[in-house]
């Protein structure tokens, strides 16, 4: 296949983005989204930050770029179908019956897309572009759920655009560098209180600036190390707080309001090892920034309003994971891969909007290699959770607390092509 022109290739791209921002509807339960390749689903993301296989080392490592040959174009979509099945313990009500739904599933399924482009300058240097979700939530209850007073809906979506360049210092040693460019829109809808009824929402949003650099080093023919790091990015989100739909004689209001939100920053380290033809072996350990969430207060802009605010009080956490993969000819490629995701979320504080707790891992996935220009990858991930403890009961004066337990888990099914130019 022929050699596209730069303004070509960049023209393919920005349609694909543009496309890709048009279905961006739905998104994945979970706060961060690690499911941005579909051949790195396959494999639990191990070895993601120092594989540098296709365009998708653009989010996972900068500095990949610099392995690829000639320009590429990849495209993933991740179904992601999540569970969050309420376990009720115990409740409290002020007056009314309006809670007294006590089973529910905050589960919603979501479709995840990322798109890439790289394009080669020289033998040395590459540059490209990423688009990617690497932050999400959605939960949705019913309207007489136990805790409706609390969540009803959270949601929480970003769509992430990161220019990147590479440069090979000698065969062994590169680097990379990349800017992000994210937007960040949420959504938070409780009940008032049993007695009053009346939804509270919030909406707003946000656009917010942070940096990405990696490093590769190539310490053997079929073996390397990479490290990278993704900077936090700071978001004030402006927005209003709507209370709608009440009884009991309260009325309608209206105001504009902002929250500050911090995205965590994140380092990842990964191992790559080609033990023969056939096998080899990987690994990434990551850390994420999480006490950066603190809270989310929301703020009355005009200021006539007291603050609403949530605890959250988040620990850092730790990524653990391992991938075989098996060459099985120069067609197809097998691939398995475990690992232990720390929650960042804690007993006391924890939420029913966010029922986080630890997970484990189990992925399998395949490639095949349909000529010298076209891969195709399909990644398959079963995740469970530790059960997530929840006590709300901030609002038990004036409506509702409750206690109870979640028990989640979630199938992940990624599929996607990359095509060499």
């Amino acid at each position: 296949m022929p050699k596209l022109s730069k303004c070509h290739f960049m023209a393919t791209f920005v349609a694909a983005a543009a496309l890709m921002a048009g279905t961006q509807q739905v998104h994945a339960a979970g706060f961060q989204l690690k499911e941005q390749s579909a051949e790195g689903q396959g494999n639990s993301f191990a070895g993601s930050t120092a594989k540098a296989y296709d365009a998708s080392t653009i989010f996972f490592n900068p500095a990949g770029m610099s392995r690829l040959e000639g320009n590429q174009f990849q495209a993933n979509a991740s179904l992601i179908m999540p569970s969050a099945e309420y376990k009720h313990g115990s409740s409290s009500r002020v007056g009314g019956t309006l809670f007294n739904d006590t089973n529910d599933n905050g589960g919603v399924t979501a479709l995840v897309p990322s798109l890439y482009g790289v394009y080669e300058i020289n033998d040395k240097m590459k540059v490209g572009v990423s688009v990617n979700t690497p932050f999400g939530l959605s939960t949705e209850y019913k309207d007489d759920w136990v805790g409706a007073q609390y969540n009803l809906l959270s949601k929480i979506e970003t769509i992430t655009t990161t220019p990147s360049i590479s440069y090979q210092i000698n065969p062994q040693l590169s680097f990379g560098v990349g800017l992000q460019i994210q937007y960040l829109g949420g959504e938070l809808t409780r009940k008032a209180s049993p007695v009053v009824g009346g939804d509270v929402e919030l909406k707003a949003d946000d656009m917010g600036v942070g940096a990405t650099f990696g490093v590769l080093y190539q310490y053997s023919e079929g073996g390397r190390i990479g490290v990278n790091y993704r900077s936090q990015v700071n978001h004030t989100l402006d927005g209003h707080v709507k209370i709608s739909n009440s009884t009991g004689g309260v009325a309608n209001a209206y105001y504009r309001a902002e929250a500050d939100l911090t995205t965590p920053d994140i380092i990842s380290f990964g191992w790559y090892h080609e033990l023969d033809e056939k096998w080899a072996v990987m690994s990434d350990i990551a850390w994420t920034n999480w006490s950066v969430f603190k809270e989310l207060r929301v703020q009355d802009k005009v200021g006539t309003r007291a603050d609403a605010v949530t605890t959250y009080e988040w620990d850092d956490t730790m990524f653990y994971s391992l991938g075989v993969n098996y060459k099985y000819d120069d067609q197809w490629k097998f691939q398995t891969g475990v690992a232990y995701d720390e929650g960042a979320a804690n007993d006391e504080h924890r939420t029913a909007g966010i029922p986080d707790s630890d997970r484990y891992w189990l992925s399998v996935g395949t490639e095949y290699k349909m000529n010298e220009s076209v891969t195709w990858n399909i990644g398959y991930s079963h995740l469970w959770g530790d059960d997530a403890k929840v006590t709300e009961d901030s609002r038990a004066a004036t409506g509702s607390g409750f206690a109870g337990t979640f028990e989640n888990h979630v199938d992940i099914v990624t599929a996607g092509v990359n095509i060499s130019f």
